[in-house]
């Protein structure tokens, strides 16, 4: 047993031995046969090439399908990356437009406060509204320029249609508004051809009513209603409304100015030391 183990190692040996050698002469034989034009090694080595050909496809295929695969994850890959860039260039281009319209808003919201020309004598400043802090009877509004911007108490709050409220309230960068739908609004004016005199008298709806009207004077639906110019608060002229509703006792003004504006032009007509007083105001119940 101990002799046949001695020879198989012997045998291992020598292979170990002789083989590079064995490997390195058949390399030169090749190399030399190559250099001959002969048929026969001709017709061998196509034998050979088409024997090992297929063996070659079979082996070289999980090679070829693993390197397609791993181009397939790498692009993959690539195009999640090109795909998250391209939401959050998406997420920015929404805020671009929602800006872009905002700005457009307000671009048409200034152009219509523009549209109204004061008078010479006339000062102004125009200013974005901020916040409505309306209520049953509170009708107010938050501008967003005060003294610093030259706003004053008593300034009149017009719009492109007409006359909105006055300043009762003005800080350094922002001032509060009392519209004519205000409970404690009262302005006086004039009621149709006839320039009937009457109070305009908020009373917390969208249509302030007329009251105070001359005995043996009566208005009608349609007839337009502008500030008389009396008291001093506002001045003379100024467009105000419309008669809508004239029934017993009850005369309700639709105003030229029906919606909250963004934009609004506080105008001094020098009449500001004429003003209601403060304690005139009233707070939601």
């Amino acid at each position: 047993m101990e002799s046949r183990q001695f020879r198989l190692k012997k045998v291992k040996s020598q292979i170990r031995l002789f083989l590079p050698l064995g490997l390195l002469l058949i390399s030169v034989a090749l190399i030399m046969l190559g250099q001959f034009d002969s048929p026969y090694l001709n017709q061998f080595q196509m034998t050979v090439q088409e024997t090992v050909a297929p063996i070659v496809r079979g082996v070289s295929a999980p090679i070829r399908w693993s390197k397609t695969a791993w181009t397939a994850c790498g692009n993959f890959v690539q195009t999640y990356h090109q795909n998250q860039k391209l939401r959050a260039e998406n997420e920015g281009l929404k805020n671009w437009r929602n800006l872009a319209w905002q700005l457009e808003c307000d671009q048409r919201g200034l152009k219509e406060a523009l549209n109204y020309i004061p008078p010479q004598s006339a000062s102004f400043v125009t200013g974005k509204v901020l916040t409505d802090n309306g209520g049953r009877f509170v009708r107010s509004l938050i501008v967003g320029v005060g003294t610093a911007g030259g706003v004053s108490k008593g300034d009149v709050a017009m719009t492109s249609a007409g006359v909105l409220g006055r300043v009762v309230a003005v800080g350094e960068n922002v001032s509060r508004l009392m519209l004519l739908t205000d409970y404690a609004s009262r302005v006086p004016v004039s009621v149709g051809e006839n320039r009937v005199p009457a109070i305009l008298s908020g009373d917390g709806s969208d249509y302030p009513k007329i009251i105070a009207l001359p005995e043996n004077k009566t208005v009608s639906a349609g007839d337009v209603v502008l500030s008389s110019g009396q008291v001093g608060v506002f001045p003379a002229g100024l467009g105000i409304g419309i008669v809508e509703v004239v029934e017993t006792g009850d005369i309700k003004v639709r105003l030229f100015e029906e919606t909250i504006p963004d934009f609004v032009r506080l105008v001094n007509f020098g009449l500001n030391d004429v003003l209601l007083a403060d304690d005139c105001a009233t707070e939601a119940p």
